[in-house]
């Protein structure tokens, strides 16, 4: 175990802010998640795990969105539908008024008679995640396995915070689940990059209990972080944090595989992260 104590959030989200500035001043032109990664120094894999876990929104639907929104402009200004279609990255006329109308609520023919009615997506802010913390503590933790027991439902990942909790009462109220004095959340992401994502959310205990089927995470190197709290808003809040002021400050590349949320005791969460080629 390797422990470096009391990290200095300050200047570590430069990589995030120039991530997005990046995207802004390229939103007519070819974005290749490849060069976006670089911005941030970690694989693919990881640009997408970050960004969501960040902003709550997959990283192709923020730029789908942020171009819907420029493209605005265009269209006031005159610049034909077809053109501002093949400007930001769609084939067809079609195509682009299919998605302009999903966002704004009408066709991109209709705008003049909707310029007061305008949708816009912001352009994501990193200062407003960090601004609670000044410094955090950390440990690099290796070979590190979770041979645990679970139950677990599938639903898609912006309705986890709505029914994660009555799942918990729910089995904190079954005298058949044992959690002894840790449990674990963990929530397990199909994928990263699509617009629609789904998520299977797990309860865990070290302790078989009746309806559980096995979970096992074997030999993997994590991020561990502790928080005193158990409430929900402070945890995903501070994981944001984590995922844009940290992750990409030290330039891990994140493991294929779920966070794990272990709470000990009353009050105690530790955060586990997964990485690979971790430099020791």
């Amino acid at each position: 175990m390797f422990v470096r104590s009391g990290l200095c959030l300050s200047g570590s989200i430069d990589k995030l802010d120039e991530l997005i500035k990046y995207i802004e001043n390229n939103l007519d032109k070819d974005l290749e998640y490849k060069n976006l990664a670089k911005i941030l120094c970690v694989n693919e894999y990881s640009l997408h795990r970050i960004f969501y876990f960040v902003t709550n929104i997959s990283l192709s639907e923020y730029i789908r969105k942020r171009r819907l929104t420029v493209s605005c402009t265009d269209l006031l200004n005159g610049t034909k539908v077809i053109d501002v279609a093949l400007k930001y990255g769609y084939d067809s006329a079609t195509s682009f008024g299919r998605a302009f109308k999903k966002m704004m609520g009408f066709s991109p023919k209709d705008i003049f008679k909707n310029k007061t009615n305008l949708k816009v997506f912001p352009v994501f802010d990193f200062m407003q995640v960090s601004k609670d913390y000044e410094e955090i503590n950390y440990s690099i933790v290796k070979n590190i396995s979770f041979n645990l027991y679970s139950v677990s439902k599938t639903m898609p990942i912006d309705i986890i915070p709505e029914i994660a909790s009555p799942f918990w009462d729910e089995m904190l109220a079954n005298k058949d689940f044992i959690f002894g004095d840790k449990r674990y959340g963990i929530v397990e992401y199909d994928k990263f990059i699509d617009d629609s994502q789904m998520a299977t959310y797990h309860i865990a205990s070290t302790h078989n209990f009746k309806g559980s089927k096995p979970y096992t995470i074997e030999n993997k190197t994590f991020l561990k972080f502790s928080i005193e709290s158990r409430k929900a808003t402070d945890i995903a809040n501070f994981t944001n944090m984590v995922y844009a002021c940290v992750i990409p400050y030290l330039g891990y590349d994140l493991d294929t595989i779920p966070d794990v949320e272990e709470y000990v005791g009353k009050i105690t969460t530790n955060i586990y992260i997964p990485i690979i080629n971790s430099n020791s």
